[in-house]
């Protein structure tokens, strides 16, 4: 029952390569021991990182990173891999390689285990470090934290960089079948095994019958359960694994389903501690279970035995699907980037170390195979060697299908009833905006049109659907960071994005999905979301700079730190939401989504991208665990402090008003706020002062930027209109008569520089266009009625035509003078249609708007320089 690595399957960790899935890539971690010049004795030791990923046309994994590190340089100590997996970093947020090494000294009698994690460049950045007197050989497991986990002597041990230690479980188990997670709540770790049973302890008759009992334990909460909720105590001595499907925590114990492979080639499914169904499998001598979700086809089970055997098992069937041997390794990830799952089957034969995979197959037992030798594929087909009886698998896949036929026909007809009204509702409120007439076809008016069964719609939108949900099959590395903080009733979640991936990716957003429990269905999550470029975190200011002194000594630390600092802007999106639908949900997992609506590696549309996921408690919501410590320690200088600098002006509302005054000096803003109000600058970023929580119950945010020596702008940042308003009546009493103050609305910086400036331009453009025809309007009005009184011909001999009473009517010098007369009209109406004479007050009013206008245009693009400068060119030679 002892419970496999958790790295590659079938190399053992005497062999001096691992393999690990990641992301849709394949990890090839090996040692390179050189030697001396003798070649007998070693020198030093050299791991070797390969990242490779699937090439669908080659059909190939070719080599996208490789890099070598120095690990030892010591002949007299000797490093070797233990095991390798892919786990959650809680510190980050997001899902991290990681990497077991065993280093021992030759004279020594203590081995040293240091725990490695892989960036996307493969860089190697230690973790933690601990000291063992013997050698970790049984149960080794990588959980989120990351938390390492073995056994030995019977106790199982764990150590993650929360612990700061190596602890023991307070249980003793004879055999452990299962050390993973709960599949609804990532943050428990279950231990399940067998313990030998004796009469003072045995409280339960069939424990006292089998001579065993199965047990489990909450590492968190330090509790023991039941082993018979999970598994029958009948089953303690055969199962050899085990895979937790769902467990689920209530009043009478817990429910769970489990499917455990036996010593009896058997794979059993049970749901609440009881056999609901076997299947006979065709190895012996299980070692690890691994679930493969691939979307429509359905689930199905890969199992792993000794002596490089695999098989699968059908989950709604129950039955044997396929079966290989002489396999290597078995992978489970989407290596073909279709958004499902597929298992990566690799061969003995042709698998050197530190090489790509010559012999393997990628398949999902449905539409995707891929394989690099033809004759392997037979064993996809093979489950006539294993059943006795094809036709029987047949008719369970048939059946299989049948009976979820109506279900998916119905599920499908209400999503493609939802996206059809989705659509026509975001049609109608584009027609609304922009000031159209919205329109429904005469057909959908008359009710004429089907709503079921719309084919060639259906199959469009399947495609873009699956476009737009599919992720890319090489998606670089956008997310550097994920992070929430709780104001007060909101919570605040951020993402930071990576410094090569900010400058080319617009219009960004975050979106909550909560996993759907067996209990009711998830609030839906409405969140606001912004994004903000502040340059990196400044250096320490003197204490001294931090008060009362003059604006032209405060103003020298800065410029020297931003001298001496690089102020690269960093992008980091951010969502505002309601905090209590998420702890009302929060056993449930909660993923953070990244919205991008245009990126350079996918031109073709908008893109999502899982970030991670966050947890929330409760206890430590209503500690103050969560809240930003900035709040408390203004001195902080950290990345967590800019964090914190971030969550309080995402969950804020800003506030922009110009301060001037014509004829004296300008007043000294800073110095009030820093001195009559008690306030302090943020060593984090100087530009924002913060208020002082003794003075003001919840927190307040200055910036104040000088325009000119006679203008300023003042940004507030605060929550409710009651602390803006007690704010700027203390202001108003501070300011010099002299003084005068207008609001600007909301805080242009709040939304993205660029899109401001575009905003400006286009309404500089409209005001423009919309005042010249007002006035080419007011002249046009006036030649019609100018017209009107030349044809009746009252004034002007020129244009009104009248004949000489001399002249005989319908003479040639009649028709002569009346075409004179027309194209004098002519001559005079284009002339007044080229130099057009206005009104006097309409055009300095139009003049006056437009300067407004262009005003606030120059602002939009002094904050874009502000906000993105320009790269200082190299003096020339």
């Amino acid at each position: 029952m002892d419970a496999p690595p958790s790295g590659a399957m079938f190399s053992q960790r005497g062999q001096p390569s691992k393999l690990l899935n990641h992301n849709g890539d394949i990890l090839s971690f090996q040692f390179i021991h050189s030697l001396a010049s003798g070649g007998e004795s070693q020198r030093g030791s050299e791991l070797r990182v390969t990242r490779m990923s699937f090439h669908r046309e080659t059909k190939a994994f070719p080599i996208k990173i490789e890099g070598m590190t120095v690990i030892n340089k010591s002949s007299s100590t000797s490093v070797d891999i233990v095991d390798c997996a892919s786990v959650v970093d809680v510190k980050v947020g997001l899902t991290v390689p990681c990497l077991l090494l065993k280093q021992r000294k030759k004279k020594g009698a203590h081995f040293k285990y240091i725990l490695l994690t892989v960036s996307h460049s493969n860089s190697l950045c230690p973790h933690l470090e601990f000291k063992l007197l013997y050698e970790i050989k049984d149960n080794l497991t990588f959980l989120q934290g990351p938390t390492v986990l073995w056994r030995n002597a019977g106790i199982i041990y764990y150590m993650s960089l929360q612990v700061g230690e190596v602890k023991p479980v307070p249980l003793r188990l004879s055999s452990v079948s299962f050390i993973g997670e709960l599949p609804l709540d990532k943050r428990k770790i279950i231990i399940f095994g067998s313990q030998i049973s004796s009469k003072e302890r045995t409280v339960d008759a069939q424990a006292d019958v089998w001579g065993q009992r199965n047990l489990g334990y909450f590492l968190e909460e330090g509790k023991e359960f039941d082993g018979a909720w999970v598994l029958p105590h009948a089953y303690s001595s055969v199962v050899k694994c085990m895979l937790l499907i769902s467990a689920e925590e209530d009043e009478d114990g817990l429910k769970s389903t489990v499917v455990a492979a036996t010593c009896r080639k058997q794979l059993v499914w049970f749901e609440g501690g009881a056999p609901r169904d076997i299947c006979v499998l065709p190895f012996e001598e299980p070692q690890n279970i691994l679930m493969v979700d691939t979307g429509r086809n359905g689930c199905f089970f890969a199992i792993s035995f000794s002596h490089g055997n695999v098989c699968t098992v059908w989950k709604d069937s129950f039955q044997v699907a396929s079966c290989w041997q002489g396999v290597f390794s078995l992978l489970v990830d989407d290596f073909v980037g279709c958004g499902t799952d597929q298992a990566l089957i690799l061969f003995d034969d042709h698998c050197h170390p530190g090489a790509a995979p010559t012999n393997f197959i990628i398949t999902d037992l449905g539409d995707i195979t891929y394989t690099s030798n033809p004759e392997s594929s037979e064993g996809l087909h093979g489950a006539d060697t294993v059943q006795e009886n094809h036709l029987l698998t047949v008719q369970a896949l048939e059946s299989r299908l049948q009976s979820g036929m109506a279900s998916i026909q119905d599920l499908q007809r209400d999503l493609e009833e939802k996206e059809r009204v989705v659509r026509q509702s975001a049609r109608a409120l584009t027609d609304l905006v922009s000031g159209r007439e919205h329109a429904l076809p005469s057909a959908q008016q008359e009710g004429l049109v089907s709503l079921w069964d719309d084919d060639d719609d259906d199959e469009d939108e399947e495609g873009l659907g699956e476009e737009l949900l599919a992720p890319p099959p090489a998606l670089p590395t956008v997310v550097e960071k994920v992070w929430h903080r709780v104001m007060e009733d909101r919570l605040v979640v951020g993402v930071q994005l990576t410094a090569d991936a900010a400058p080319l990716l617009e219009s960004a957003s975050l979106s909550f999905l909560i996993e759907a429990g067996q209990g009711p269905a998830p609030p839906v999550v409405q969140a606001k979301c912004r994004s903000f470029r502040l340059p990196r975190p400044a250096p320490l200011i003197p204490t001294g700079l931090s008060g009362l002194e003059p604006p032209a000594k405060r103003k020298k630390p800065d410029q020297a730190g931003a001298a001496g600092l690089g102020t690269e802007p960093r992008l980091t999106v951010t969502a505002v939401t309601e905090l209590a639908p998420l702890l009302a949900c929060a056993s449930l997992p909660c993923r953070v989504l990244l919205h991008l609506a245009a990126a350079p590696w996918r031109p073709g549309g908008p893109l999502a991208m899982h970030c991670g996921f966050i947890g929330l408690d409760i206890q430590d919501t209503a500690q103050g665990k969560l809240t930003p410590p900035l709040l408390n320690d203004r001195t902080l200088t950290t990345a967590e402090a800019s964090e914190d600098l971030l969550s309080l002006l995402a969950a804020s509302d800003s506030w922009c008003f110009q301060i001037g005054c014509s004829d004296h000096t300008l007043f000294d803003m800073p110095q009030w706020l820093l001195g009559a109000l008690r306030c302090e600058r943020l060593l984090v970023q100087p530009d924002f002062i913060l208020s002082d929580p003794q003075r003001l119950p919840s927190p307040m945010l200055f910036q104040w930027q000088e325009r000119t020596p006679f203008t300023g702008e003042l940004v507030v940042y605060c929550r409710g209109l009651h602390r803006l308003l007690q704010f700027l009546d203390s202001l108003c009493r501070c300011l010099p008569p002299s003084h005068w103050i207008h609001p600007r609305g909301q805080k242009r910086a709040e939304q993205d520089p660029v899109q401001a400036l575009a905003s400006s331009l286009e309404r500089e453009a409209l005001a423009l266009r919309e005042g010249v025809a007002s006035l080419l309007h007011r002249v046009t009005s006036r030649e019609e009625a100018e017209g009107l009184g030349w044809v009746e011909g009252t004034a002007d001999p020129v244009t009104t035509g009248s004949a000489p009473t001399d002249c005989v009517p319908n003479s040639p010098a009649d028709e002569l003078h009346r075409h004179r007369a027309e194209w004098g009209r002519e001559r005079e109406r284009s002339r007044r249609r080229l130099s057009p004479l206005v009104d006097t007050e309409h055009y300095r009013r139009l003049v006056a708007a437009l300067s407004q206008v262009q005003l606030e245009t120059d602002i939009a693009a002094l904050d874009l320089c502000e906000a993105w400068p320009l790269p200082t060119a190299p003096c020339p030679d």
